[in-house]
């Protein structure tokens, strides 16, 4: 009798693990756990994010804190591609972060606004289709997900969503719309302007922060030495003063 019953738990357990995993791809949906929780650093909370978001199929509710997550902005900007409405709401922080991800959203067509309201407007959600929250301590940034101890929850429940997207209303009606900079901040598609090379040195004298040797600017052995180490004199008195000997090939 005993080996019957631990027979049936058996069966009970193992079937709908099997049907989950047998269901067609349409209907895999229904069989998604009601909870998922991540862990940072590089505990897969980014790819859970964007993972949700590929998913996304009428509606993507956000509101951050800090952003600068350039895969999660490529998510959502795939979301609005597929027609999904986006909507963002950012602390007034993202309006001066040097790479936030607010100017690339914005510039993309994604609608951003500015909630100044608060000291710090902390929320970190997202609400997708009606049917799923995501919340936590885990910022939408590179550094949460590779350096912080965050926790991310990834909770499907249409009454906790709905509950979400009301308070998110409240916070949208007393918003701002953000205005994006133009000038690379965002990473996500820009480059940072390239620095201009530095001006080669053709008079005085130089030596390398490692090297007992000075030289004129113009010797051959000086156009081997890095910007990073280079350290330039205006007299050859100044480079033997500085406890330097002079090149023996160029003789300065």
């Amino acid at each position: 009798m005993k080996s019957l019953f631990a027979f049936a738990l058996i069966l009970f357990l193992f079937v709908p693990a099997c049907r989950a995993q047998d269901a067609p791809q349409g209907q895999q949906a229904q069989f998604l756990p009601p909870i998922e929780v991540f862990f940072s650093p590089k505990g897969g909370c980014t790819e859970a994010v964007v993972k949700e978001l590929g998913n996304a199929k009428t509606s993507v509710l956000v509101q951050a804190y800090s952003f600068t997550s350039a895969p999660i902005a490529k998510a959502l900007l795939a979301a609005h591609k597929r027609g999904v409405k986006v909507e963002v709401i950012l602390d007034k922080s993202q309006k001066s972060e040097k790479y936030s991800e607010a100017d690339f959203l914005v510039n993309m067509g994604i609608p951003v606004q500015i909630d100044a309201k608060h000291a710090i407007a902390h929320n970190k959600i997202m609400v997708i289709d009606g049917q799923t929250v995501i919340t936590g301590s885990f910022n939408f940034t590179r550094a949460a997900e590779e350096h912080n101890a965050e926790n991310l929850l990834v909770i499907r429940s249409p009454e906790l969503a709905a509950k979400y997207a009301a308070n998110w209303k409240v916070h949208a009606d007393h918003s701002d719309p953000y205005a994006a900079r133009t000038e690379g901040y965002s990473q996500t598609h820009r480059e940072e302007p390239a620095k201009p090379a530095a001006a080669p040195v053709t008079e005085g004298y130089v030596a390398s922060r490692n090297s007992e040797v000075f030289h004129k600017a113009d010797c051959k052995s000086a156009a081997k030495i890095s910007e990073k180490n280079l350290v330039r004199y205006n007299t050859r008195e100044e480079a033997i003063a500085a406890g330097k000997k002079p090149c023996a090939e160029c003789s300065p």
